[in-house]
């Protein structure tokens, strides 16, 4: 769902969901731009969703495969991609799905927001 900052509200506003990789799924690189990103891995193999993050040396939301920061990560597993980053999910398993809750956090507006 997404709730909305108002333009005088002193909460920031989310959008939540989530997401299914099947195996050997991936999940193209994507920019937060002002945004937080939030995940649970709620389930997978263990040791085989890799999140891979920019390198802080790379312009702004830029994810090069070579210079990128991998984990490996299981069920009960929570990571954050900061604003000005970018990020990749890779489902390295070859039998078992990788399901992920997500919580996209938008800046106060006047914050970075719109």
């Amino acid at each position: 769902f997404n709730i909305p900052s108002g333009e005088n509200d002193i909460l920031v506003g989310f959008i939540m969901g989530n997401l299914t990789l099947p195996p050997k799924g991936l999940k193209d690189s994507e920019a937060t731009g002002t945004c937080s990103q939030v995940f649970t891995v709620c389930s997978c193999q263990p040791s085989s969703l890799e999140v891979a993050y920019g390198d802080p040396q790379e312009e702004e939301g830029t994810l090069r495969p070579e210079t990128a920061q991998r984990f490996l990560l299981s069920a009960g597993d929570q990571f954050r991609i900061p604003p000005g980053n970018a990020y990749q999910l890779k489902n390295h398993s070859n039998t078992t799905d990788s399901f992920l809750a997500w919580t996209i956090i938008r800046p106060r507006r006047g914050h970075g927001g719109t």
